[in-house]
């Protein structure tokens, strides 16, 4: 029984520690290349502006789905920015921690903290707020951006049970929720 809880805290450890590596250096023009072969010009600010550890994880989602022979246009658009509005909402490390920890021992405070309204940017609670709500602020960075519509509604409900999703995008939605997990 306790194994499970200590192979989800170990995974969530490795997981910050790949974080803190992915910061570390900025990605190559190979790298930069091959996402932004993916992207329609107007969405590659989107992933320019999402920082190093966010980009080399979208990169990986994409790689994951390669390796699988899962890549359409409109799923490799939601593996590189499924968080594009990580970076836009002020989402710090803390921010990512405190969500791990209030959802493992206090949801209900977590719930609270990031119901709507949101709170003004600036405030402590904002950037919490925006990582918990950061699927649906990333789809409409996207739908801005000129991303598939596919793309969008993968981004929107990419941390999301696939059963709530249209049918229409379910496939490729558990595709990138694997993706995403795996890496």
């Amino acid at each position: 029984m306790r194994q499970r809880p200590l192979r989800r805290a170990a995974y969530r450890v490795g997981q910050f520690l790949r974080v803190l590596a992915a910061s570390a250096r900025p990605l190559t023009p190979e790298e930069r290349a091959r996402a932004r072969s993916h992207l329609p010009p107007t969405a590659w600010p989107l992933f320019a502006a999402m920082s190093r550890a966010d980009q080399r994880h979208g990169l990986a989602v994409l790689a994951a789905l390669q390796a699988v022979g899962q890549v359409d246009p409109a799923l490799a658009q939601a593996a590189l920015l499924h968080d594009c509005a990580k970076r836009a909402g002020g989402v710090r490390i803390w921010h990512r921690v405190a969500k791990v920890l209030l959802k493992a021992f206090c949801p209900t405070l977590l719930r609270r903290w990031t119901a709507d309204p949101a709170p003004r940017p600036g405030m402590w609670r904002y950037g919490l707020w925006a990582y918990v709500h950061h699927p649906a602020l990333g789809a409409e960075l996207a739908a801005a951006a000129g991303c598939d519509p596919m793309a969008v509604a993968l981004i929107r409900w990419h941390e999301e049970r696939a059963g709530v999703a249209a049918p229409a995008i379910v496939a490729r939605l558990q595709a990138l929720q694997a993706a995403d997990d795996d890496v």
